[in-house]
């Protein structure tokens, strides 16, 4: 019975320390031993501030146009030593302008509620009143008449005519328009 006893003895024991050594380890209290601090993640901003150095992307989006254009800001002296809140307050979202600051660019983002210069540039040729005319506009639903010339619109061949009508006599700018009226000049 002395064996017995003793095996029991040294059971419990052993069954003890494990059960107290994984009750330690766990520490589910924090009473026992120093707790190891884990690192803590910085979630606070950090104030940007725009230097001389710092790239300024200004990106103009046309809305009518479907177009964006980017360019350098011109007005980057005005910013320079402001914060990021500090320019948003100045550029706000209510104006048509969004900021962001990514991989030290900041980039301000323009939406325009128009055409770009080029698009209002753009010159067709279309008939009016007999009289073949120029007009200058974006496209040919958003266009003013700009002149008249002096070829009668019923003086042009056929096929002239159904490009004319079909828009297909459309240029980048005024030069180019007068170019193509010097082709039409035998039809005066």
């Amino acid at each position: 019975m002395n064996k017995r006893v003793v095996a029991l003895v040294i059971g419990v024991s052993v069954l003890l320390g494990l059960a107290t050594g994984y009750f330690l380890q766990g520490d589910p209290i924090g009473k026992i031993g120093t707790r190891q601090q884990k690192p803590a993640v910085n979630t606070g901003s950090v104030e940007v501030k725009i230097d001389a150095e710092t790239p300024v992307i200004l990106e103009k989006e046309f809305l009518r146009s479907h177009k964006v254009i980017i360019s350098e800001f011109e007005n980057r002296l005005d910013i320079i030593g402001s914060t990021l809140d500090e320019i948003r307050a100045r550029y706000s979202t209510e104006n048509g302008f969004f900021i962001n600051f990514t991989n030290g660019t900041l980039v301000i983002r323009q939406a325009i509620d128009d055409w770009t210069p080029e698009d209002k540039q753009k010159c067709r040729l279309k008939e009016y009143q007999g009289m073949v005319a120029i007009y200058i506009g974006p496209d040919a639903e958003h266009d003013i008449l700009m002149k008249v010339t002096a070829i009668r619109f019923d003086s042009l061949p056929v096929s002239i005519k159904e490009a004319i009508r079909n828009g297909e006599y459309e240029f980048q700018n005024e030069a180019e328009v007068n170019d193509a009226l010097e082709n039409l000049d035998e039809y005066f």
